[in-house]
């Protein structure tokens, strides 16, 4: 039949949609290249992430070492405060870039499951599947409890 089992269920899927081998050819093609841009794009999602994270580390020891240096509370709520802006702007910042990357996700689903769905049907000569005529074999133990 084909190369693999996941081939062989592909090309089932396909012709119960009445898509032709060609355009499932297309798809597929474009799957993987959206499925490498959003590897990369997670990638450099971790990366970003984790810079922040590192700049969160140092800013939280260097603001406590200013922290244990200080002669009066209104200073060291004074370093806190600096330190606690910085870390919410962090955090802002991984949420808006969690943001921007689902809505890059989302936008590569509705290109990836447009171009799929808004295919022609296939013609009859285009099918290289058989046609599955009568009841589907049911499997041995369930025939046998049902008698």
């Amino acid at each position: 039949m084909g190369d693999s089992p996941n081939i062989d269920r592909t090309r089932t899927i396909a012709w119960q949609a009445g898509t032709s081998s060609a355009h499932l050819a297309e798809c597929q093609k474009m799957a993987l290249q959206q499925q490498h841009d959003l590897l990369q794009d997670a990638q450099q999602h971790m990366a970003a992430w984790a810079r922040r994270r590192q700049v969160a580390l140092e800013t939280g020891i260097d603001a406590l070492t200013r922290m244990s240096a200080c002669k009066t509370p209104v200073e060291m709520t004074t370093i806190c405060g600096e330190w606690m802006s910085g870390s919410i702007n962090r955090i802002l910042a991984d949420m808006e870039d969690a943001q921007a990357h689902t809505a890059r996700m989302a936008q590569y689903f509705q290109k990836a499951s447009s171009a799929y769905f808004a295919s022609p049907q296939a013609t009859p000569a285009e099918i290289h599947q058989p046609v599955a005529t009568g009841e589907p074999q049911a499997q041995p133990q369930l025939r046998e409890a049902a008698d």
